[in-house]
Formats: C-alpha cells, structure tokens, sequence
C-alpha cells in the first residue's frame, strides 16, 4: 500500500468514526488533530485513535489497552488476532459510556 491509499484509507476510518458515534447519539466529543483522533466523555477520559504512517497501521489506545491495525482485505484488522477494528473501538466507547 502506498502512503497516499494509507492516508485515504484513515481519512475514510475517521470520518466513519465520526459518523458511528453521531448515529450513537452518544454524549462523546470527536476532536481530529492531523493524524489524532480523540474521542472524550464528559469526564476527560479519551480514546485516542492515530494513524503511523511510516508502519502503514493505525494505532488506538484506550483504557483498555493500546492495540496496532493493520488495513487488509477491505477493513483494519488488528495486528495480533486478526480481529475487526470496530471489535475494539465499541469496547473501548463502552467504557467511555459506562
């Protein structure tokens, strides 16, 4: 994958986390900075979703843990267990949410 598929491909991952948490209706801020995507609750607790461009993967950190994904097949797929990223972002919003 080139840079510049990479970087669309994010583009297309952001903005698709942005409309996930707007259909949600979740009380949630998306904030983007560049490469950063950071989503906080009312309480200043955050997931953070960025890209790495010179691994071609996009990172998310959360409370949880922080988890590495790759763009294969059509979807981002974690690095270690083959898992769908939306696996991990609903967990990740749930603890945000709890």
């Amino acid at each position: 994958m080139t840079e510049t598929e990479f970087l669309q491909q994010v583009k297309v991952l952001f903005d698709a986390i942005g409309e996930h948490i707007e259909a949600k209706e979740a009380d949630l801020d998306v904030l983007a900075h560049g490469a950063v995507l950071e989503i906080e609750n009312d309480d200043g607790q955050k997931v953070i979703v960025n890209q790495q461009a010179s691994m071609n993967e996009v990172w998310l950190a959360s409370r949880e843990g922080g988890y590495h994904f790759k763009f294969a097949d059509g979807t981002w797929v974690n690095t270690r267990d083959g898992a769908d990223f939306w696996v991990y972002l609903e967990r990740a919003l749930a603890l945000l949410t709890a």
